[in-house]
Parts: structure tokens; sequence; C-alpha cells
């Protein structure tokens, strides 16, 4: 028998069921040059006449991740397991930097939610690009600073494995955990996925990682830490369930929405989309249980919050500038 919650769960999905998002159209943000959903059809449409040109792109970064000497400069970068006391110089590349796939704010609810969109509960973490070749692991963070090198069971990614093999996942690092969980796919032994829908990326993914369940085990000398796939489902799937999921690895940061046919392309794209877990109610009206729900001190609306999280990025970049100090401009808090 359903419970009531499940209940006012159904009531709240019919509600909304192709419903913009309430005076959406008012938002006025600068960090958006037009309507969100026309951006995303125009997106659409040039990935389908582009499709040749993308496996064709796809394919030489492959290329050049393959055949990388890793000829980098030496940056001030703390390794995973290190502390304050012990700072370690490691690596920087330019062939590993800029390439993550990066989301924007839901500003706009998509008409076709329910039927082509993901949602995907995420941890706190680091977002991290981990790349398996050369019989070895390394990890390394958006501007392409390396950050661990270590031994996993991807295909190319320990000593066991054929020296050739190359495989691309993005991550996010849990540090308290010791654990890495797996958002994307960019290349899996070889074989770019670059080009590839969200759907099939996913499903590769769900595949792979059903065949080599040891992934999900660390401590061992061929795999040194856990791996482990992020569950992603329809919007109507209960959120409660993925937010325990996500709970028993790291605390929950907030939730991804992946549009179905999006390849996977450099920056940020309208075809990603994300919110805060007390977002949901107010532009989804998906209720999300206690203490998820609890708002920030001084929140008004999402247009409010987006505003004063502008504000302080501006902020941020001016004490950056001035300080002679980088810093990276990111659209959300973590991810």
């Amino acid at each position: 028998m359903a419970s009531i919650e499940d209940k006012k769960y159904e009531c709240s999905r019919l509600v909304f069921y192709k419903k913009p998002m309430k005076d959406n159209y008012k938002l006025g943000l600068d960090i958006i040059d037009s309507p969100q959903e026309l951006r995303r059809q125009r997106i659409l449409e040039i990935q389908k006449r582009n499709r040749d040109l993308n496996y064709n792109t796809g394919r030489d970064i492959i290329e050049i991740f393959k055949s990388d000497d890793e000829e980098e400069e030496e940056e001030g970068v703390m390794e995973f397991e290190s502390t304050n006391k012990s700072k370690k110089k490691y690596e920087r590349s330019k062939h590993y930097a800029n390439q993550f796939m990066l989301s924007e704010w839901l500003t706009e609810v998509p008409w076709d939610i329910l039927e082509q969109w993901y949602i995907l509960a995420c941890p706190e973490g680091k977002r991290t690009l981990v790349v398996a070749r050369k019989n070895t692991t390394k990890a390394y963070d958006r501007r392409g600073n390396r950050l661990g090198k270590f031994q996993s069971l991807l295909p190319g990614g320990n000593s066991n494995e054929h020296h050739s093999h190359c495989t691309i996942l993005d991550c996010i690092w849990i540090e308290q955990k010791k654990t890495y969980v797996v958002l994307d796919v960019l290349a899996w032994s070889n074989q770019c996925l670059m080009n590839c829908d969200s759907e099939f990326r996913f499903f590769w993914l769900a595949s792979k990682f059903e065949e080599m369940k040891e992934l999900e085990k660390g401590g061992v000398p061929k795999n040194t830490y856990p791996i482990i796939l992020l569950q992603r489902t329809d919007i109507h799937y209960n959120v409660k369930s993925l937010i325990a999921d996500v709970s028993a690895i790291a605390p929950l940061d907030g939730f991804l929405f992946y549009h179905r046919s999006t390849a996977y392309t450099q920056g940020r794209t309208p075809l990603v989309t994300w919110l805060k877990a007390f977002m949901l109610p107010e532009v989804l009206e998906i209720p999300v249980p206690s203490p998820y729900d609890k708002k920030p001190d001084g929140y008004i609306n999402l247009k409010h919050y987006l505003r004063k999280f502008k504000e302080k990025k501006q902020k941020e970049k001016e004490i950056a500038s001035t300080s002679n100090m980088e810093i990276v401009d990111e659209d959300i808090e973590s991810i």
C-alpha cells in the first residue's frame, strides 16, 4: 500500500507535468544569453548535424590521451592523501584541462522532462577526470593538475592491462571515503563514447560495472580505491531512494539532470542542469524528505539565490585579480 508521502509525490508529479516553471521568463539573469529551452533545442540540432565531426573530434582526443608523454609543468598541487603538513608537487597537463561537461542551473523546466531526462543525485566531493592508460590510473582536476596516481581495474589502469588501452571517466572524488563515484564516461578501452548520447553512455556504464563488480572493492593491489557507479533514473522516480544511495557514500550535494540525447561536450550546456535538494519542491514540485528540504538562511526563491550566487562569484574574481591568485569560475558549488 502506497504511503502518504508516495501519494503526495505522485500528485505533485502530475501537477508539474509539462508545466513551465512559474515566472521563469522573468528571471532575467545574465548567466543565460537566451531562454534555456530554446538553447537546448538549438544544441540538439547542432549535435545532429555535426555528429560525424564530433566523432572525429572524440577520436582525436583519445589519440592525444593515449600518445601524451605527459610533458607537464610542475605545479603546487596537493595529493589526495596529503595533509597541510605534507605537500607534494605534481604535474599539470594542458591535455587534461577543461575536459568536463559542466551543468547550468535549471532555470526553465524542460517541456519533455518526464520522457527525456535523467536525474542523478550527487555527493559532495571533488570533480576529477580519471584516466587509465599505460598500465596506471591518474586523476586530474579541471585545470589539468594531476591529483593522484594509482592502480585500478579499469581497462588500461593496471600492470596486467594491455599497454595501449585507454579509459577516461568523469568522476567525483570522495576524500573521506577514499572512493571515486562515476558521473559519466568519455572513453572505455579505446572506444570513444563522447559522441554517443547520454542514454547510450549510461547503458554502457551500467553494463560494464555489472560485468566488473570488483571495481567497487578497493584496497587491493590492482584496484587501490573503490570506483562506484551512481544510480541514474527517470525524473518520476522517487528521490528518496536516490538520496539514500548517495548518503551512504557522502553528504548529498545536489541533483544533476541529463537530457537523454546529449553528447559529451566540454564546457557548460543547458542539456545538463543542476539544482540543490531544497530547490526541487519550488522548481519541479517534487517533495524531498527532511532535512534535505531545509533552505539556507535568507533564501527567498531561486531567482534571488542565483543573483546572490553570481554576486559572490564576482567578488571572488575581483579579490583573486587583486591578489594575483587564480580562481575557477564554477557554475555551481561543487559540480
